[in-house]
């Protein structure tokens, strides 16, 4: 009868610790996946973006060939180098900025990666107590019964 108990006490405590490690792991699991997507996106955005970058500076290599040098007023073309040295400085701000916040969203994947774990420790080492546990009860009942003593 008391090893009945003791697996109806397992059995509830188990139970209980389920609810309570199995939302949190759900929950961390769909936002990981959220990341994931999200991080695939942006990686379909960037590479788009960088694809049309090319394409327009294939195009102002294009112009410039076409624009004759001995033509063009020794200002005009210094106006324009530094227009071209401007426009080459935000898209190096920008690309700079894109790769700070794809290295933050991976700093936030390892730290969820590293919860997750912890979690994971937390509950094989009471998955272990509550396995040595009943073990323990039941030798003591055992000593208890080889001394004569009823338990009721």
């Amino acid at each position: 009868m008391a090893q009945g108990l003791d697996w109806q006490l397992v059995g509830t405590i188990v139970g209980a610790l389920s609810a309570l490690v199995g939302v949190p792991l759900t929950a961390i699991v769909f936002y990981l996946r959220t990341i994931r997507e999200d991080q695939r996106t942006v990686q379909a955005n960037m590479a788009g973006r960088v694809d049309r970058i090319e394409a327009e500076c294939r195009r102002i290599e294009a112009s410039v060939d076409k624009i004759e040098r001995e033509y063009t007023p020794r200002e005009e073309w210094l106006r324009e180098t530094m227009l071209a040295r401007s426009q080459l400085g935000r898209l190096t701000e920008l690309l700079a900025r894109l790769q700070a916040e794809m290295e933050t969203s991976r700093a936030l994947a390892t730290q969820f990666a590293r919860a997750t774990n912890a979690i994971i420790r937390l509950a094989d080492g009471l998955i272990q107590r509550l396995a040595t546990r009943p073990s323990a009860r039941r030798e003591a009942d055992a000593k208890t019964n080889q001394c004569g003593v009823s338990g009721m």
